[in-house]
């Protein structure tokens, strides 16, 4: 794909040293040890999102009660920092990065694989992909999704899908973190199951379509105390849940409407682009189940060959990230990879 020269020196700018970065390596193809990259690498801590964050830290690290909170408590930081290519040797960072692993509350036995994803994924773009802990969770994250063939959560109990789909493309970020040479059987295995998974459902045809008759279902859940002693509501979908599997089919699967709304940073949900982006970090083959959501990809880009963010968590977080409705630089840049790979 032709990339536009304009477009190209707007990423170049200097007010987001990330993308800048993301420009010089990834698109023009410029080695880690030219100068201009190492210049910009030096600039990371500057950019205004990663700054606006580190102005809480005394706020957020030290709370423990609220280190899930969205999206501001100390785990989503953790996650936006790893997005923003802070440097995780700032003191400020290393303040909590050392506090989270030694505690590890994040670690769970069951469920909460996306946020595991999320963390982990952090922590190694903060530097810290040798850690013990960092290798041992991911290895076992891996286990995990081969294990039980996809994303077993709670959330998949009120669902028709067995299995949590939305989370996929945060589990093979992680993934993609690790040089290819250094994962291990058990993450290939994830990586193969995980891209399997996503091309069979063109990335974002998905949903069964006889989830609206589902949901009027649920919409008429009882209260915990209008069951009978001994009873849950949790207990009630399930038999509903059965009841209407063994007299309905799912129904064709049609598309995840919100993952067509391109945003940046993301939480525990995706999108097509973030998808079509780690499927291009891993070098997916092209194959034609890609060409619906390139086409959603391509349609996107505006006159001037840019890309707007229409999805944002402006307003939720301490910092907001660029604007919503307008041009988007992080946006862009994704866009242009994935088109770039794939054209």
């Amino acid at each position: 794909m032709q990339i536009r020269d304009n477009v190209i020196q707007w990423l170049l700018e200097n007010d987001n040293p990330p993308v800048r970065y993301l420009t010089l390596t990834k698109l023009l193809n410029q080695p880690e040890t030219a100068p201009e990259v190492r210049q910009t690498k030096a600039r990371f801590m500057e950019y205004n999102a990663t700054q606006g964050i580190l102005k809480h830290s005394k706020e957020f690290w030290k709370d423990d009660d609220r280190a899930y909170w969205k999206y501001t408590g100390k785990y989503w930081q953790l996650i936006f920092l790893g997005q923003f290519m802070a440097d995780g040797k700032d003191p400020r960072i290393v303040e909590g990065v050392d506090d989270l692993l030694r505690k590890r509350k994040w670690v769970m036995k069951s469920g909460a694989q996306c946020l595991t994803a999320n963390l982990l994924t952090a922590f190694r773009r903060l530097g810290y992909g040798d850690h013990p802990v960092v290798v041992e969770e991911t290895e076992s994250l891996a286990d995990r999704i081969v294990t039980d063939c996809g994303i077993q959560c709670t959330a998949m109990d009120y669902s028709l899908l067995s299995r949590c789909y939305m989370a996929l493309p945060k589990l093979l970020l992680l993934f993609a973190e690790i040089p290819s040479q250094k994962r291990s059987a058990k993450i290939n295995s994830a990586v193969e199951f995980l891209v399997r998974k996503l091309l069979e459902n063109e990335i974002y045809v998905y949903v069964p379509s006889a989830r609206k008759e589902w949901q009027k279902i649920l919409d008429t859940a009882p209260k915990r105390a209008d069951l009978p002693k001994g009873q849950t509501v949790k207990n009630w979908v399930s038999k509903q849940k059965h009841a209407f599997l063994d007299s309905h089919a799912l129904g064709a699967r049609i598309p995840k409407r919100g993952w067509v709304s391109f945003g940046f940073p993301l939480h525990y949900n995706s999108d097509i682009l973030e998808a079509m982006y780690v499927l291009a970090l891993l070098e997916t083959t092209m194959t034609p189940k890609l060409e619906k959501p390139l086409k959603i990809i391509r349609e996107k880009m505006t006159p001037e060959g840019t890309w707007v963010m229409e999805n944002s968590l402006n307003g939720k977080m301490w910092v907001d990230v660029e604007e919503k409705g307008k041009p988007s630089k992080w946006i862009t840049y994704f866009a242009l990879y994935v088109l770039r790979k794939y054209e």
